[in-house]
């Protein structure tokens, strides 16, 4: 773990590359560089890599720190691996509100420090939900004023492990190309299942009802997203699903999202912990069949008890019509998980046993 105050022009030796690299960033913010060059997770596709102006970086700094009340010498913990606008902007921050910057390695499991008050954070789920499963870790968040977790969809169990914290935790909606976050949706007091925006973002719904926004964020142009979104009038909105995510299977179009939600509630209700998600692998008389994904290194037997669960909420053609067990999922640099490339693996996987047992 490092301390430092990321507007000073002297800093400590640096004892990780990544404290190394934070440092470097912080100078040339300093110099007055304009440009600066991120990658988009591959959580959902191809990455890529976007130049953003640092004007853009500093509107979005300025917002949040407008929106979450922070003030000079508040700490902020940086987890996040900087390379992703996510851990970036949180460096941003701290050097637009001259904040003190809390280092750690980043990891799905931080290793917080006890003896810190932390006023604010950016999370992906699973660094949320090891934070929120280990009471030691949460004594440094009280007092926060807000921890922000984003990147992908929160199970229902971490909604339920933060509904019992006394410190305000958001999940956000954003992206590289809108400089971090846009939106956010309160999830330790419940108040509803929208998100909703910040000042300045206009958001509209495409022919195929992806959410589009447009924001100072966005240079005033408008982002088609691929986020299958509902839109309210007052510009509150959900995310469906991703539209390259959906699975049709038979003719039948699933959203995995949608299921995936049930499971957890499901998952919440037997107690089980365990990581999963839902998804679509190639199947002979349907195209595509729906399958749910489980990280464990044993079988889950859940007998019809989840079957018969689902079908209170879905559709028989919705649920997944086998599950999968698999001892660890893959992770991207950004600690979120990638499901495409775990089930590219399975099936790479399953295709190779076939062919040895031929």
């Amino acid at each position: 773990m490092l301390v430092i105050s990321p507007k000073s022009n002297v800093f400590p030796t640096p004892s990780t590359p990544f404290e190394a690299e934070v440092m470097e960033f912080c100078r040339l913010w300093k110099a007055g560089n304009e440009w600066f060059s991120f990658h988009t997770s591959g959580s959902t596709g191809q990455p890529k890599t976007i130049r953003i102006h640092r004007d853009q970086m500093k509107y979005s700094a300025f917002l949040t720190g407008e929106w979450l009340g922070l003030e000079a010498g508040d700490r902020a913990l940086l987890c996040l691996p900087i390379k992703f606008i996510g851990g970036v902007m949180v460096v941003v921050r701290a050097l637009v509100w001259d904040l003190q910057l809390v280092i750690i390695e980043p990891s799905n499991q931080p290793e917080i420090p006890s003896n810190i008050p932390i006023r604010l954070t950016s999370l992906v789920p699973p660094q949320l939900q090891y934070i929120l499963q280990h009471d030691s870790l949460l004594a440094s968040f009280q007092g926060a004023k807000g921890i922000l977790v984003g990147g992908a969809a929160i199970s229902a169990e971490i909604e339920n492990l933060a509904m019992k914290q006394d410190f305000p935790i958001f999940l956000t909606y954003g992206m590289t190309e809108t400089v971090s976050h846009i939106a956010y949706r309160p999830i330790s007091l419940k108040t509803d299942d929208y998100l909703h925006p910040l000042p300045g973002v206009e958001l509209k719904l495409n022919e195929e009802d992806c959410l589009c926004i447009r924001s100072p964020l966005t240079n005033n142009q408008w982002i088609e997203t691929n986020d299958l979104a509902e839109l309210k009038a007052d510009q509150g909105f959900r995310i469906l699903g991703r539209k390259d995510f959906i699975i049709n299977s038979g003719g039948m179009k699933i959203i995995p999202s949608q299921v995936e939600k049930y499971i957890q509630a499901f998952f919440l209700e037997k107690g089980i912990s365990a990581l999963s998600f839902v998804a679509g692998i190639p199947d002979d008389f349907y195209g595509q069949k729906a399958v749910l994904f489980i990280e464990s290194p044993n079988f889950f037997d859940l007998g019809d008890q989840l079957k018969h669960y689902l079908l209170q909420h879905l559709s028989s053609k919705q649920i997944p019509k086998s599950i999968i067990c698999l001892p660890k999922f893959i992770f991207n640099s950004n600690g979120k998980l990638d499901s495409l490339k775990t089930v590219a693996l399975y099936l790479q996987s399953s295709s190779k046993e076939s062919h040895a047992h031929d």
